[in-house]
Formats: structure tokens, sequence, C-alpha cells
């Protein structure tokens, strides 16, 4: 607004209409003095004075109190420059950030980002839980999550939050399936052919980080083949392995930022102290060598008789050696998956959970972890026994014995085989592996040292900071590059 009145202040001399021109003049600068109220400190009253001292002026000539000439046009354009630069100095720039979770468990992806912007003093970062749809065969489930939320979050209601209003300049999102996810999908109000309509900045961090499996096909990385991509504007990928996929799968180079994952801060905060055990726990697997068991939705929707006599060989250590606990954390949409793909086995397996939460003789010293954080699950275990998977991912931060649910995998695997154990290995097979560990033999200690930076980026609790300070940067320089 100061720009157009400078530009009418210089072109005075030239105006037809001289009187409406002044009055538009002497507007302009009410309202930027109204706009600022509030907004400058008191130590920069002279702001104020200056644009009283351009308002008077504009007034007396409006009167014909003074006469118009090309000198007084001048200084008037020229006080009007120096309100801005003044302007420039006093109001820093501050980003609109809006975060836009939908899984209380999946917050993690985004939660050391926050952190950063919450903290920036020249950041108003809101977190705004979006409604979603848990989808069975049969129906959609209107779900929200946002009253679960850490106690340290702050949550703005969706129904509070106008988007158009609000104007954010970044939206951070942790997922972009829009309508093409099959178990659960956001509101369609928040698809990313939506929110891209309010920012420029919309920002893709994975509710999961890519595991280390190598896969053949498209399966690992569909996520990049989907026809919401374009709707982003940045994607934050943890590893250059993820990198080259979403490019072979036609994202743009430049909307890809290899900046490692929020979830990894987590865990690497949380492997600073020592073994921990909540108190919920602490009954049945104190003093107890812990396995932390993670089980894959689709694995059990895929094959559920070999899955389920999985998850029974797993509980036989936990059955067979005293010193021996295991926690087991179903995936979060365990249950939906099964009600949705095979309901016939959802009577199985709530059996089983059932029984192994009323404490049945059947299942000692074993636990079913639903809680929305898996934090607990990893400090409570001394071992980790899963199919390579996200989680397990983020496992090898710890530096904790990893069994995968295998035979030895040799080049299946972009790290080290020789960094882990496996399962069905018929030379030392589980009841073994169990046997060793538990018992401290951990032969392969030495090979899990550093693994997880050998293939992913920022795994040294700094992954939140770098995505923050990068994004930022991008689009204060967008900025400038628009008012230039």
């Amino acid at each position: 607004l100061l720009n157009i009145t400078a530009e009418m202040i210089n072109l005075l001399d030239q105006e037809l209409n001289l009187k409406t021109a002044l009055e538009n003049c002497m507007k302009a600068i009410e309202v930027v003095e109204d706009n600022l109220e509030g907004e400058l400190a008191s130590d920069n009253e002279a702001v104020f004075d200056d644009l009283q001292v351009v308002h008077d002026a504009l007034q007396l000539i409006y009167q014909e109190e003074v006469q118009l000439d090309d000198n007084l046009e001048q200084k008037l354009y020229l006080m009007i420059m120096s309100i801005q630069k003044k302007l420039d100095k006093s109001i820093p720039i501050k980003l609109n950030v809006v975060f836009m979770p939908y899984k209380v468990t999946m917050w993690d992806s985004l939660a050391s980002i926050y952190e950063m912007a919450a903290k920036d003093p020249d950041c108003v970062a809101k977190v705004v839980p979006i409604p979603y749809f848990k989808l069975t065969k049969d129906q959609a489930i209107p779900t929200y999550e946002g009253k679960l939320f850490p106690k340290d979050v702050p949550v703005t209601s969706y129904q509070d939050y106008n988007l158009a209003k609000e104007d954010p300049d970044i939206i951070f999102i942790h997922n972009a399936y829009d309508q093409y996810n099959t178990i659960t999908q956001v509101d369609k109000r928040f698809f990313t052919s939506n929110l891209k309509k309010y920012t420029d900045m919309l920002v893709y961090v994975p509710y999961h980080i890519t595991g280390f499996g190598r896969l053949s096909g498209n399966n690992q990385y569909i996520t990049y083949t989907m026809p919401t991509m374009p709707n982003i504007d940045r994607i934050v990928v943890a590893g250059n392995f993820v990198k080259d996929a979403a490019i072979k799968y036609g994202v743009p180079a430049e909307k890809v930022l290899v900046l490692g994952s929020p979830k990894m801060d987590a865990v690497y905060q949380a492997t600073k102290s020592s073994k921990k055990i909540p108190k919920k726990w602490e009954k049945q697997i104190a003093g107890k060598f812990v396995f932390a068991l993670d089980t894959n939705c689709m694995s059990l929707v895929n094959n559920p008789f070999y899955e389920f006599a999985y998850i029974e060989q797993v509980f036989d250590a936990a059955k067979m050696i005293s010193n021996c606990a295991v926690i087991w954390r179903p995936h979060p949409l365990t249950k939906i998956a099964i009600a949705h793909y095979i309901p016939q086995m959802l009577e199985k397996y709530d059996h089983l959970v059932n029984d192994i939460k009323s404490c049945s003789p059947k299942y000692p010293n074993i636990i079913v972890d639903e809680s929305p954080e898996y934090i607990s699950f990893f400090n409570a275990s001394d071992a980790y026994v899963s199919i390579p998977n996200s989680l397990m991912a983020l496992y090898t931060v710890t530096g904790k014995p990893i069994v995968i649910a295998s035979k030895v995998l040799n080049d299946e695997l972009l790290l080290p085989d020789t960094a882990f154990y496996h399962f069905y290995d018929p030379e030392h097979p589980w009841y073994k592996i169990a046997q060793d560990l538990i018992n401290g033999k951990d032969p392969k200690r030495n090979s899990r040292r550093n693994l997880a930076s050998q293939i992913y980026n920022y795994t040294d609790g700094t992954s939140g900071k770098m995505i923050y300070q990068e994004i930022k940067r991008e689009v204060i320089l967008k900025t400038a590059g628009e008012t230039k």
C-alpha cells in the first residue's frame, strides 16, 4: 500500500482530479497506520510520526493552504521510501505455518519440525489435526483424534481454522494419498488438491520412513507414483536412495529434499537414556530380556495362517524361557485392515489380543502395545523382531539387536546383511537366537555401529531442524523475489 501511495504522490502534478488523488493518498496512510497498531513496539513511534507528517502535508495541499510543487512532491515521496525502510527493519517476516496431521500415531513424522517452528520468534505455528474416515468393506467410519495429541502440543480445531482467511505460508502434511487410500482417507476438504489452493508451499513429510529392504517393482515407492504428487511443492525423504526412486517415478528432482526423517529424531533422543519400562508394564517384564515384536497389517491380510503361526513362534520364547518377555505392537491399522479385507479372520485376531490383555496363562510375560506412540515400545525392549519395514529402519538408530523374519537375505538389503539375525536361519534359528541374546551372546554387536547413517541422512537428531530451516529459507527467498 505504501508502494502504491508513493507512486501516486510522484504523479500528483499530473492528476486531472487532484483532490480525489489526495483523498486516496490520505486514506491509504490511515489504513497503514491502523494496520500497524499493535505490530510496532513503543520505541518505533517515529514511524507513526513520519506517517502523520505525510498525512498532514497532503491535507494542507488538499485544503489549498500549501502549494504543490516538484520539490514538495519529491520530499513526500522520499519520506514514504524512508518509512518503508524503517518498517522492513522494525517488522520481521512472520511465517504463518500450519501442521495438518490426521493420526496421532503418525505425529512423530512432524513433531520435531513443529518444535523448531514453535521456538522461532519469526513464525506463528499451529497444529490442526484433520478428520478422516476408517474404511471397512461396508462403511466409512468418521474419526477425529485431535484430543489425543500430547499435552505440550496446543491443538487448534479444524472447525475453527479457516484456510482462506489464514492463507498459510507453509502447510506440512504426512499423508498425501487423498482418495487413493483404501484403509483410511482424510476428509476431502483436506485433500492435497484443495490444500494447494491456499498455499505456495505444501510440504509432504511421509508418516513412514522408507525401509531398507530392496523390493522389486513399485511397492516400496508407491507414494511417488500417486496422481497427487503434482500438488506437492516439496517432498522430504530420508535418504538419497529414496530420492533416486522418486525421480525415477516422475517426481521432479527439485521437489525432493533429502533431509532425513523427524521420526528418527524421536528415536535418537530416546536412545540417549538407559532402558526405561513404563509402570504399566513393569510387573510383567521388569528384570527380563524383552523382545519387541512388530507386525505389519497387510502381512496378516495377505498370508494370515503363516503370519499367525509366526507370531505364536515369537511368543514361544516368553512361554519357554523364564527371564524372557515379548511386547507385541500390531500396526495401528491392523484391525481395520482385517475387517476390510478378511473379516472372517477378525474373531481369531480379537481372541488373541483379548487373551493377552487379560493375562491368560497361555500368554505369560506377553504385552500388547496399542498406544499412540512407539518410543516406550523401543525403550522397554532389548531386541527387535519383524520383517524389514519402517519401524525396523527407525530401530537401527538404537544399536540394539534386530531379528529379521526371514532366512539370510544377502543382497535383498540396502544395509549389510551381516548386521542382522534371521528368524528362519537353518543354522541359527529363532530359538537359538533368543537363548543367545538372553544369555548375553551378541556376535553382531560391532556390525551394528552407525548402521542407520549408512543410508539415511541426519540420524543424529537434527532432521526436524534441517527441514524447518530449509523450507523457511526457500519461502523467504521466494517472497523476496516476488517483492522485487
